[in-house]
């Protein structure tokens, strides 16, 4: 919720569509956490506990995604697994010094250490580069991603080259839904006003 375009929920819903979508082409097990799911005070401590609780149920390694990534593919998702399979960690660095990928394996999981790391930074693609370096695992870098948190960043990403079809015809797709529920609201609400007197002091009225 410290991005600005947070607040915009039509696209955070295609956002949040896109990269499920994207998960669901890998055929991998996924679990969604949102606020409701969530536990914890800080963001890195609700991070690392969502975290343990993917552990929790029997995984051995677990990918960590963001929704901001709109170029995230399968095949990266499918990388790093294939990383993780052979033992070690990954990271997809975003280009503003965050990650959008995070993979991480349950026999080293330190969660004081993880919860401490820079969240929310430009620090912690470092950060997390040192985390895996003290735990003299291997780590597997995947090729640095935009991600989207500023309205600047948005416009950047849909008038450039990569822009992908899918996630423009999602915002259209929304768009135009909520656009068509507003016409529908509209239209109902001068059809009442044509055949009922309104209390002008009533708000809840109109």
């Amino acid at each position: 919720m410290h991005k600005p375009l947070a607040h915009n929920s039509d696209l955070m819903d295609v956002l949040n569509q896109n990269v499920r979508k994207t998960v669901e082409e890998t055929g991998i097990d996924y679990y969604h956490f949102t606020e409701n799911e969530q536990r914890g005070l800080g963001f890195g401590e609700r991070f690392s506990n969502s975290v343990q609780d993917v552990f929790n149920k029997g995984y051995t390694s677990v990918i960590c995604l963001g929704n901001d990534t709109p170029l995230l593919t399968a095949q990266l998702i499918n990388a790093a697994a294939i990383a993780l399979n052979k033992g070690k960690a990954v990271k997809g660095k975003s280009f503003d010094g965050g990650l959008y990928l995070i993979g991480l394996q349950k026999d080293n999981f330190d969660v004081a250490a993880f919860k401490a790391l820079p969240w929310q930074s430009s620090l912690l693609a470092i950060a997390f580069h040192d985390f895996i370096a003290a735990q003299n695992r291997e780590l597997k870098v995947l090729q640095p991603l935009a991600d989207i948190d500023t309205q600047e960043d948005l416009e950047n990403f849909l008038a450039g080259k990569d822009a992908r079809n899918r996630l423009i015809r999602l915002l259209i797709s929304t768009l135009l839904h909520k656009l068509n529920i507003y016409k529908l609201y509209t239209h109902q609400t001068v059809s009442i006003s044509l055949k009922q007197h309104l209390n002008k002091g009533s708000p809840v009225a109109a």
